[in-house]
């Protein structure tokens, strides 16, 4: 834990964006029966209104929620928690697999500071909170852990994360819906490159009840590649090379492939209710999470 604070400011940058992602929350467009106490309306109907926990007053709580009696003795306003109140969990899923170490930064620390930050603010939000890997399959993985102090055991496992390997999505996200018996908020990020049959990795979630946010990381230079002349092109999964010539021809046929590959991947996250975000990593991270993500369904103001 001593060397993951150091890692919390590397990872997300500095206490003021810690601060701002306190005033965030995720949350699931179905309802989810938690296993403990949480900040989330439970699905069970009739629940007993009895004192459960105590969390962190947030502006906008109610004030009759407000414990004050603990105020009285440390000064600090915390807000109770009673049993309607529920647990989500949050499945924190990321590419490792040898394309995401491409690009400078790497694609993987993009991906990597993106799942620190959204288990942090589930943790913040006494969620709990998952983390697994997956390349040509399922690779090391969190078990699922609540409480804020459980944020540096995230970042240190997250800084373990190399890239490697060939790409199966498809399998691996199907073995992580058969594995896991506590559905909930599943996050995949990838670049999804190399990985015929994704849909099916996807569709898998959804059928075992996840609800699932796909955000596609992709680098600056994949977007829109530069250069021109006689190339050589490694396979960085296959190691497999190809030398060509690049040319006006050849880079206006990559845009043309590339943009309907992308949209391809939004049509299907339309059809199957999966929210979906493209980023690029020449994107301010801080502007991807307080911004673009926030303008989706499941990340919030804290009410």
């Amino acid at each position: 834990a001593r060397g993951g604070a150091g890692l919390m400011d590397r990872v997300l940058f500095d206490r003021e964006f810690l601060a701002k992602l306190e005033h965030l929350s995720l949350v699931a467009r179905r309802l989810y029966r938690g296993e403990t106490r949480g900040a989330h309306g439970s699905p069970l109907r009739g629940a007993s209104p009895d004192f459960a926990d105590h969390r962190d007053y947030q502006p906008g709580d109610d004030f009759r929620t407000i414990d004050w009696n603990i105020f009285a003795r440390l000064d600090r306003l915390f807000v109770k928690l009673f049993a309607e109140e529920e647990d989500l969990g949050v499945h924190l899923l990321v590419d490792a697999s040898g394309s995401m170490g491409f690009g400078t930064p790497p694609k993987l620390d993009y991906a990597r500071r993106l799942a620190a930050a959204l288990g942090y603010i589930a943790l913040h939000s006494l969620d709990r909170v998952g983390a697994a890997t997956f390349a040509a399959g399922l690779g090391g993985s969190l078990g699922p852990r609540r409480g804020r102090a459980q944020a540096f055991h995230l970042l240190e496992y997250l800084s373990r994360v190399t890239a490697e390997g060939g790409t199966a999505v498809d399998a691996s996200l199907k073995d992580y819906a058969l594995r896991t018996r506590s559905p909930g908020l599943a996050i995949v990020i990838s670049d999804l490159l190399g990985a015929p049959g994704w849909q099916r990795g996807i569709a898998a979630l959804r059928y075992r009840r996840f609800d699932v946010v796909l955000v596609q990381v992709l680098d600056q230079e994949e977007i829109a590649p530069a250069g021109s002349g006689p190339s050589r092109l490694v396979d960085r999964e296959t190691g497999r090379s190809l030398r060509l010539t690049v040319d006006e021809a050849v880079l206006a046929a990559y845009r043309e492939r590339l943009s309907a590959f992308n949209g391809s991947v939004e049509d299907f996250c339309l059809r199957s209710g999966v929210e979906y975000l493209r980023a690029g990593t020449m994107v301010p991270f801080e502007d991807l999470v307080l911004r673009y993500l926030r303008q989706g369904a499941h990340l919030h103001a804290r009410k």
